[in-house]
């Protein structure tokens, strides 16, 4: 439901109903300096009834929305900051527009980017920052790159943290203005010094790895501990990593390292878990403590960290401070391929290439695996099991390692013939790939009438691009030469149901790749 204004009279805070003195801003302001916010929010209440200021239904808007002195009112600050905004109150109008933006609602957005503009154009920073990101976004307003660095330029001047780290990474990108390094460093120095933590994680980083900036591990480490005192997560990380290797002059510190890299896994960043889990594996520093180790590549691998997944397939296949369970292992490394780690991928075809893999994981599911050993490392056995697994017709293996034969100089008739042997047993990639090597001409000669055979029955098995391209090609045909393409269509599909019951050979028309994985590079 989109928030819209309410009287006062309706809002919930209970707590502050019973009737108080009247009192000033000073004693209001007085209070909140000692730190007694319900005498902050009963005093408000009374100014923003009693007297009406633009002020006083700012800052009462404000307390309700933030739960100061009591229970947190949503609805009642939209009401009184919409009154403080009918009064031009530029800072009503940021914080509306704050919270008409965190809202859902049809024209929340726009009504925000009304807002943020009319306070950003009487000198608010906070919503030049604001209109800034509405207009880099193209939320509320139409994409304005350059615009958005105006405005980022005004609130970095007019003293706003967040706009002069924005501003930084505009001129670091070239985004909305002309790429300049030297001003990327001084607005990022600029934000760093305001106390922003993230400008001083980067800030950190590029002195670091020398991103722009000679490299200065000193001041690294002194804005990697800044910010990292400030709760930034990755700096965290970073300054803990330091303490447990003893990098970049560090002296290696246990209770250090367990400090900044226990804190960044707490907040959730997963590579500090993986440096923990590490840690606890190689002993050293930190003691030997398996369970711990597993607890935390465990949670990483849940966050979808691949390195930590394969790590704690490790642990599994070489039964290392838990017991040995190669199903396992294999399953995790199956995962760890999945999140995108090469190593699991690796282990997988290691495995295969040993005959390891009976009763652990299919020749389907090896297959990706294996074809990304030989497409990395070239690997000759790698190549050999494919082979085997093509000839024993799995046809995921013809697919993929005839696509990759076909990209081979001196390979192309292997390529066809392993593409041609997955058509026929019912690939549906295959079909779609055969038919288009008959529309190039690659590998084969040119044919439409064998190409469209194929498209069609490709496109019979559901392939969602094989219709549209059998189409191309029938313009390019006779009718007598389409009428030939669908009689080979349909011999092919008698021949296959006729086949099935013998060979489990299938032709699935209604969903083509529920018996075997999609082909895939």
């Amino acid at each position: 439901m989109p928030l819209a204004a309410q009287d006062s009279s309706a809002t919930s805070d209970s707590a502050t109903d019973e009737a108080a003195a009247p009192a000033t801003m000073t004693e209001v302001e007085q209070a909140w300096q000692r730190g007694d916010f319900v005498f902050v929010r009963r005093g408000l209440k009374t100014l923003a009834e009693q007297e009406g200021t633009a002020l006083a239904q700012y800052r009462y808007g404000r307390v309700l929305l933030e739960g100061t002195g009591g229970p947190r009112d949503v609805q009642g600050a939209v009401g009184w900051l919409e009154k403080a905004v009918a009064q031009n109150n530029a800072d009503a109008a940021t914080l509306l527009a704050r919270v008409l933006l965190s809202s859902k609602g049809e024209g929340n957005a726009e009504r925000a980017a009304e807002l943020l503009s009319n306070a950003a154009t009487r000198g608010d920073a906070e919503a030049q920052y604001y209109l800034g990101l509405l207009l880099l976004s193209g939320k509320g307003v139409e994409q304005d790159l350059g615009r958005a660095f105006d405005w980022f330029l005004a609130a970095s001047e007019g003293g706003n943290m967040h706009a002069q780290f924005e501003l930084s990474k505009a001129y670091s990108r070239g985004q909305g203005t002309e790429a300049n390094p030297q001003e990327a460093l001084r607005w990022l120095e600029e934000a760093a010094g305001a106390g922003l933590p993230e400008a001083q994680y980067f800030l950190a980083n590029a002195l670091d790895n020398g991103g722009g900036v000679p490299v200065d591990k000193q001041a690294a480490l002194d804005w990697f501990r800044r910010a990292a005192e400030n709760g930034q997560p990755q700096a965290q990380r970073e300054l803990g990593t330091k303490y447990l290797a003893g990098a970049d002059g560090v002296t290696p510190d246990a209770a250090e390292a367990l400090r900044w890299l226990g804190a960044a896994a707490e907040a959730g960043d997963r590579s500090a878990m993986h440096n923990l889990g590490i840690g606890y594996v190689s002993g050293g520093l930190l003691p030997q403590d398996y369970n711990k180790a597993l607890r935390w590549f465990e949670q990483a691998s849940d966050l979808n960290l691949g390195r930590s997944t394969f790590a704690l397939g490790q642990l599994y296949a070489n039964g290392t401070g838990t017991e040995q369970d190669l199903a396992k292992a294999v399953a995790l490394y199956d995962k760890a391929a999945q999140q995108g780690e090469l190593n699991g991928a690796l282990a997988i075809s290691q495995m295969a290439k040993a005959g390891l893999l009976d009763g652990l994981m299919s020749p389907h599911q090896a297959v990706p695996w294996v074809m990304t050993d030989l497409i990395q490392n070239a690997d000759a056995e790698a190549e050999a099991w494919l082979l085997g697994q093509a000839d024993a017709g799995v046809r995921i293996a013809q697919v993929n390692l005839g696509e990759f034969y076909l990209q081979k100089e001196g390979k192309k008739a292997e390529g066809v013939d392993l593409i041609q042997r997955a058509a026929m047993a019912g690939s549906v990639p295959a079909q779609f790939q055969l038919g288009n090597l008959y529309v190039t001409g690659d590998g084969v000669d040119l044919d439409y009438v064998a190409a469209h055979k194929w498209l069609n029955i490709a496109a019979a098995s559901g392939h969602p691009e094989a219709a549209e391209t059998r189409a191309v090609v029938g313009d390019l045909m006779t009718p007598d030469q389409i009428a030939e393409a669908q009689a080979e269509a349909r011999a092919y599909f008698d021949t296959a149901r006729a086949r099935a019951p013998q060979t489990d050979q299938v032709v699935r028309t209604s969903d083509p790749g529920a018996s075997e994985p999609t082909a895939r590079d």
